[in-house]
């Protein structure tokens, strides 16, 4: 297939609603030919966005050089999601693609999703490029330091969401700086690699008491797989009033029979967690012994730059 009709399909009606995530039911207007060429520049900028990411980078600036400077409109690279491109890039080719995706947006950026971040790079970039509206930060899966986080989260204050699962070396240091720094950070996921019963160690409460200690706006908490027992689980319920969703399945040390959390979880609309029966066998499989509780209520086109940054088969 030619670039011509390629990008031909990718500006079929049908194609964008769905790119979109929405629906179209007007049939006769999704069966229309559109004057692609024709649309004002600011209307080809709100199509861009919704595009996936391969299609904004390879496809549409090298259309036509209308639909080249659109792709470049940093209103298209306020909102970046890598997560699925990253599973196949090693860290360095990483690395460039956000740098990219931060100077595209030339400031704008307010959602960036990466993981597998094999180093402080990246973070260290996004801490320098005076990013005064990000709003959402994930990096689940990621190798950085607790002073590579601390640097990016004292440049990000307006964050309202941070992923930081199964970034092992995060601790309660970077949590307190989180919560003193974000004041406005409603949702926090910090779940772990899944624990075993033969690899539960003794309980750990130092991040849930940093949790509720310096972030009482959260309404939406993920802790599955970690250390903290009964008592930080009552800290986070008593301290975070808001707190709406709460995942802390596979937290071992949490024993939630018999528990004071029982009556303080009654705010919660989601509420997850899993116990185990006291009659466990460890020669027996876990999911045999555990009792799933959850309770629900309710410039593309300079090639050359792109040559810089980027391999040819990236995609």
């Amino acid at each position: 297939m030619s670039l011509r009709e390629r990008g031909e399909k990718l500006m079929d009606p049908s194609a964008i609603t769905h790119a979109a995530g929405e629906e179209n039911d007007d049939d006769d207007e999704a069966g229309s030919r559109v004057g692609w060429a024709e649309m004002l520049p600011e209307t080809l900028v709100e199509v861009f966005k919704r595009l996936p990411l391969k299609d904004r980078l390879q496809t549409v600036p090298q259309i036509c050089k209308t639909w080249r400077k659109a792709s470049l409109d940093p209103a298209c690279w306020q909102f970046v999601d890598l997560k699925e491109w990253c599973i196949s890039q090693n860290g360095e080719v990483i690395d460039r693609m956000v740098k990219l995706a931060v100077e595209r947006s030339c400031g704008s950026l307010q959602e960036l999703h990466v993981t597998n971040l094999n180093s402080d790079a990246s973070l260290q970039f996004l801490a320098q490029s005076r990013l005064s509206s990000m709003k959402t930060l994930c990096i689940p899966g990621s190798n950085v330091t607790e002073n590579g986080l601390c640097e990016v989260i004292l440049a990000m204050p307006t964050l309202v969401h941070l992923d930081i699962s199964r970034c092992s070396a995060i601790k309660s240091r970077a949590l307190e700086v989180i919560g003193k720094t974000c004041k406005s950070l409603t949702r926090l996921d910090r779940s772990m690699w899944p624990l075993t019963m033969a690899s539960m160690g003794p309980s750990d409460d130092s991040e849930a008491m940093a949790i509720a200690q310096n972030m009482p706006k959260l309404k939406h908490l993920e802790m599955s797989s970690g250390w903290l027992s009964n008592a930080g689980l009552v800290a986070i319920l008593d301290r975070c009033p808001d707190l709406e969703y709460l995942d802390v399945r596979n937290c071992w040390n949490v024993r939630f029979e018999n528990s004071s959390a029982v009556s303080k979880s009654d705010k919660l609309l989601q509420f997850h967690v899993s116990s185990i029966e006291s009659d466990y066998d460890d020669d027996e499989d876990d999911e045999d012994y555990v009792d799933e509780w959850d309770y629900t209520t309710e410039l593309w086109g300079d090639f050359d730059y792109l040559e810089d940054y980027i391999e040819d088969d990236i995609f």
